[in-house]
């Protein structure tokens, strides 16, 4: 029984996303007590919704791929299953029109590049799915595997204008793990047809975020949103507790599971060496602009945009996927771009933020008008996406940090893998376990 009181720790869990609430949840299931701390006033970090017409939508784009096997389990876990479903999804490109780009067929009738480079194209969907070992891929860019897989042509048409869309200036330092790991998951979401499915549960994720707030709950988590970490405290190189409100809380352990700049910030205790560690882990920052009409844009659920007159990158019209009778007929599009935060679309207000990327949309669709608009929000994130460079694994920080009981897990950890809900929960539960083993060394 001694050993029991001794093992158990009162936890507190910076951030309230995905990974926080996985973390939470193994925790606290293990008999320890838990409380999360959320700077926003829901829970959710990315996977934060709003509501359209009385039915949650998240704030950012979001769907499960085939392999994102942890998240749909929880899905059904929390009852939530019946109303989950894969669905056949449409991809197209557009360079100077729109090309439909979701079936092998759709590959071959790609026009703007003679009939091998398309074979070459094509077969992109295929060889990063038999690929094993990524260590080498760590190794070079994903500018040279590109080309060496398939072509300096199909690199600079299709994927150099994409690439340098979403990650500008820092395009030609992204590594080929970061893009392999891209085309594995878009190829093994191919069924019948090598046609893409992609996973949506009716009514939003945010449901599923609900029923899990309140498992949390029951199981004995306390839960403060609205509640940004002011500090996370380290004393003599042991992390004490948390300063939030102006209130000082003490703590056995605390998990961070935020950006690693703003974990530098909140936590100026760090040793320097780590913290100058930390601080080198570049982010990208992105604003959604969510579009309601009264009409669809096209048959395209994700369009990828090949313009640098055309502010964004990604078109995702979301009612394409689920049905616009869900959100009481409304269609919904979201409007995607990556950018550094000093650039001055990322603080542009909604309307503003429409204003300036209007051009771009009746460029795409000529037909456009803004009569079909009927209302707009801009959603900005500044930690959104970690720049992968070359031999992240030797950059990437491991879940226990140099300070006694201060532990970290966010999505610059998420490696090889990619950022994404699936892979927040599976992260989630991977910190927790390791601190629960690291603890019972001590029993």
């Amino acid at each position: 029984q001694e050993g029991i009181i001794f093992y158990m720790k009162n936890i507190a869990i910076v951030g309230g996303g995905i990974t926080g609430m996985a973390a939470a949840d193994a925790l606290s299931r293990a008999g320890h007590s838990v409380t999360i701390f959320e700077r926003d006033a829901t829970m959710g970090g990315l996977a934060g919704s709003f509501e359209v017409n009385g039915v949650y939508l998240e704030k950012f784009y979001h769907h499960l791929f085939t392999s994102d096997t942890a998240m749909e389990g929880l899905i059904h876990e929390l009852g939530l299953g019946e109303d989950f479903a894969w669905k056949p999804t449409v991809t197209s490109y557009y360079a100077n029109r729109i090309y439909r780009l979701t079936t092998p067929m759709d590959v071959l009738c790609f026009t703007p590049l003679p009939l091998f480079d398309r074979l070459r194209l094509g077969m992109l969907a295929i060889i990063p799915r038999f690929i094993s070992n990524w260590k080498p891929l760590e190794e070079i860019t994903a500018r040279e595997w590109l080309i060496r897989l398939a072509g300096k042509r199909v690199y600079h048409q299709v994927w150099e204008p994409l690439l340098r869309q979403k990650f500008g200036h820092y395009a030609d330092q992204v590594a080929a793990v970061w893009f392999w790991n891209k085309l594995k998951l878009r190829g093994s979401s191919r069924g019948k047809g090598l046609t893409e499915h992609l996973g949506y549960l009716r009514g939003g994720f945010g449901r599923m975020l609900d029923a899990w707030e309140q498992r949390l709950r029951a199981q004995g988590v306390t839960i403060h949103t609205a509640s940004p970490i002011e500090e996370v405290r380290i004393v003599n190189g042991v992390a004490s507790g948390v300063v939030v409100g102006g209130a000082y809380k003490p703590f056995d352990a605390v998990l961070v599971t935020v950006a690693p700049a703003l974990f530098a910030r909140i936590a100026p205790g760090l040793p320097a060496d780590y913290r100058a560690r930390l601080e080198r882990i570049i982010y990208l920052a992105n604003v959604c602009l969510v579009l309601k009409l009264k009409r669809s844009l096209s048959s395209t659920y994700w369009l990828n945009i090949n313009d640098p007159e055309i502010p964004f990158v990604a078109l995702v019209e979301h009612t394409n996927m689920q049905r616009p009778e869900e959100y009481g007929g409304a269609h919904l599009a979201y409007l995607s771009r990556y950018m550094d935060p000093a650039d001055p679309y990322y603080q542009m207000p909604a309307e503003e933020l429409f204003q300036a990327y209007l051009p771009g949309l009746k460029k795409l669709f000529p037909g456009f008008s803004v009569e079909w608009v009927e209302q707009v929000w801009a959603w900005r994130e500044r930690y959104t996406q970690p720049v992968i460079g070359l031999h992240y694994s030797e950059l990437k920080p491991p879940f226990k940090t140099p300070v006694e009981n201060l532990w970290l897990s966010c999505m610059a950890q998420v490696y090889p893998e990619d950022r994404g809900m699936n892979y927040a929960l599976v992260y989630g539960r991977k910190v927790a376990e390791e601190m629960m083993v690291a603890w019972g060394k001590c029993v």
